[in-house]
């Protein structure tokens, strides 16, 4: 039987797309010819898992620069032409402006996942409302979209995109992989570091959150919902754990507000199952989340947590029975959520139960790539009986 060519093509991103590509690219290259043409920056860390994958790199950057697309393009279609790709799949919103152009040329299908909101884009010299625009006016060369949640999926349809074109498929964690890993606390960071020391070490409550160091993620509310409860619990400690370009304006925050013997940045770690098995409160304080990775491995872990109410993060955290919810943008509201959890140690442990039971149910990876497949293979016959019927 012939195997199938599939193309993934993804804008420069860490994190949460970062990880959904790595289980993709895991699962299906074992059935497919995969390839995955992305920047340097995000073939490195998906490249991990030695499975059969062709890396191909490819300049796209992830601001609007119209010069440097068009070359993007044009490798594109070369690409789809030379390895003779059956369906291409992308994930971001640029990827998908500038993928889309060249998958019409060469008669491939494009599936788009949607990740995140455009509530808080990439600055640009472009006016915001381009990404709109072009994104409604490719919206013809799109054979179907996946929403990682109803958020996401009440907006594309709010943009006028048909609702029979989107499908919404939960993101989905390893649940096993947490389990094995939960209590295994070595091997966080290199030795001697005395962030990662406080973190295995402190006796007292620890409270972290996992995230890139950009503004849509929150961290900023974090610390200062931080220093809001450090003179009513001067024993609590913070643990920040990601990268991003806002690290030096984050810790001048932290710094400003005194924080420095009580938060601490820990950078990129690897071992996320042994990060959050050393905390007792987990926190995501985004302004804007499609659905929140970070916050199904704290559940999973059974951490209890604390979130913003935004994007999908309401339907990943149901308000008292598995979690806490807060508005956006609420430091008051966001401080006084973990004071909660402070003073219950009780509520603590029953809301952690609660997720961890609920990410098993509902957000397993193996029905994620279950329901990926259904539409990878809907989409194909489709191509099929077209090709059949223009014969």
């Amino acid at each position: 039987m012939i195997r199938k060519r599939l193309l993934y093509v993804a804008r420069p991103q860490v994190g949460g797309m970062t990880k959904h590509l790595r289980t993709l690219l895991a699962h299906f290259s074992g059935q497919w010819d995969v390839s995955i043409a992305a920047p340097s920056a995000m073939l490195t860390p998906v490249n991990e898992n030695g499975n059969a994958v062709n890396y191909i790199k490819l300049p796209l950057p992830g601001h609007a620069a119209p010069f440097r697309d068009i070359g993007v393009l044009l490798r594109l279609a070369r690409i789809c032409r030379d390895e003779k790709i059956d369906l291409l799949h992308v994930h971001g919103y640029k990827a998908g402006i500038v993928t889309l152009p060249a998958a019409k040329v060469c008669g491939c299908p494009v599936i788009m996942t949607v990740h995140n909101s455009l509530l808080y884009p990439a600055k640009s010299i472009v006016p915001e409302s381009y990404f709109y625009r072009v994104i409604k006016g490719l919206d013809p060369l799109v054979s179907r979209y996946i929403a990682v949640s109803d958020a996401l999926r009440r907006e594309l349809m709010g943009w006028g995109i048909n609702p029979e074109k989107i499908v919404k498929i939960y993101n989905g964690i390893n649940c096993s992989e947490f389990t094995a890993n939960m209590h295994n606390r070595q091997g966080l960071g290199e030795k001697g570091k005395f962030e990662w020391e406080m973190l295995r070490a402190y006796p007292g409550l620890k409270i972290g959150t996992t995230a890139r160091l950009i503004f849509h993620k929150g961290v900023d509310l974090f610390i200062r919902a931080a220093a809001r409860l450090s003179s009513q619990y001067p024993d609590l400690r913070f643990f920040i754990a990601g990268e991003g370009p806002e690290r030096d304006k984050l810790e001048s925050l932290r710094d400003l507000m005194g924080m420095e013997d009580r938060i601490y940045f820990l950078g990129d770690i690897r071992q996320i199952p042994a990060f959050l098995s050393c905390l007792d409160i987990f926190v995501l304080a985004s302004r804007t989340e499609g659905l929140s990775i970070s916050l199904l491995e704290a559940g999973s872990v059974g951490l209890p947590r604390v979130a913003s109410a935004v994007g999908g993060i309401p339907e990943i955290v149901e308000h008292g029975k598995t979690g806490i919810l807060v508005p956006a943008e609420d430091v008051v509201s966001l401080a006084k959520a973990i004071s909660c959890l402070v003073e219950e140690p009780q509520s603590r442990k029953i809301l952690g139960q609660e997720a961890s039971k609920e990410i098993r149910l509902r957000f397993s990876e193996e029905t994620m790539l279950n329901e990926t497949e259904k539409v990878y293979e809907e989409i194909l016959k489709g191509k099929t009986k077209s090709a059949v019927t223009h014969r």
